[in-house]
């Protein structure tokens, strides 16, 4: 199975420096219908860019996504009382010759979607996620007191449910049965262990070890479940990097190249060698390869 190992590293980066960025940016709120006012500070790199945003681009954009962030939303029965507006999020978005990148988040800095090639490949309520307390001695000590609502059973199975429900199985993406489960602890300076109200499920790819350095296997699907609110507070799919992934990707509208004044063919204008960077298949009736094909 080829992986675009490049690709996911640049990927990560490139995420990592986004958070970092949307991390310290101050939230307010601005009750307006303006796609200006509803911007990150933050507006993506060019990495796998093709052309700059229009207008026209980013109301797709963000209609796109927050339309993704809400179905999500009611089948994850998220803490959100009505469907999200522009009025209640920041975002970013950027054009790839694949599909939309960008992230959503609500205002309140609490739930965030993250983007690639058309699909959501994470999810945080930072409310509640591992990373509110990953490192932070007190916060872990303070969640140590509260005693989880559920077992390792139901997290698996609440995490399970929650994969299946955004159309994805097991079998699809050629996961293993079942998922890896373990329950967050902490441990004081007395050598005390407690375990915290938070579980971690993790799906690897079936058949024999693939990339493993120092026992450390691919996990292309990571849940985190709050025994708090018995819900997923954290997920992400790194799936998508495969180049033979099984990801549902929701199709680009037809008129997609034609919003950011591109013409409608142009991935039959891209270099091979910048399609090969960005992911996509060589073209089938370059010159080169009918000379090929005919010796």
């Amino acid at each position: 199975m080829k992986r675009f190992i490049g690709c996911v590293l640049f990927s990560i980066i490139a995420t990592q420096a986004v958070l970092a960025q949307i991390s310290n940016k101050v939230h307010l709120v601005v009750p307006t219908n303006n796609l200006v006012a509803a911007h990150f500070s933050y507006q993506g790199g060019d990495l796998f860019r093709i052309a700059p945003n229009t207008p026209a681009f980013e109301d797709y954009g963000v209609s796109f996504m927050l339309a993704q962030a809400n179905a999500m939303s009611v089948k994850w029965r998220l803490e959100i009382p009505k469907p999200l507006t522009l009025n209640d999020v920041f975002f970013y978005v950027k054009a790839t010759a694949l599909g939309i990148e960008g992230i959503v988040e609500t205002r309140d800095a609490r739930f965030r979607w993250v983007f690639f090639r058309n699909a959501i490949t994470s999810f945080w309520d930072l409310k509640y996620a591992p990373r509110s307390f990953r490192y932070h001695d007190d916060e872990s000590a303070r969640l140590a007191k509260i005693k989880s609502k559920i077992t390792a059973q139901e997290a698996e199975a609440i995490a399970r449910n929650a994969l299946h429900q955004i159309g994805i199985t097991e079998e699809l993406l050629r996961l293993k049965k079942p998922p890896e489960v373990n329950q967050y602890k902490f441990e004081e300076s007395d050598g005390t262990v407690y375990p915290l109200p938070t579980f971690n499920v993790t799906w690897r790819y079936e058949g024999p070890t693939n990339y493993a350095t120092e026992n450390l296997e691919l996990s292309p699907v990571n849940m985190e479940v709050s025994g708090i609110i018995s819900n997923v507070v954290e997920y992400v799919n790194s799936d998508v990097f495969n180049s033979d992934s099984h990801l549902p990707h929701p199709p680009m509208p037809t008129n997609y190249f034609q919003m950011l004044g591109l013409p409608p063919n142009f991935l039959e204008t891209v270099p091979e060698r910048k399609r090969l960077v960005w992911g996509l298949p060589p073209l089938t009736n370059t010159p080169s390869q009918s000379t090929n094909s005919e010796n």
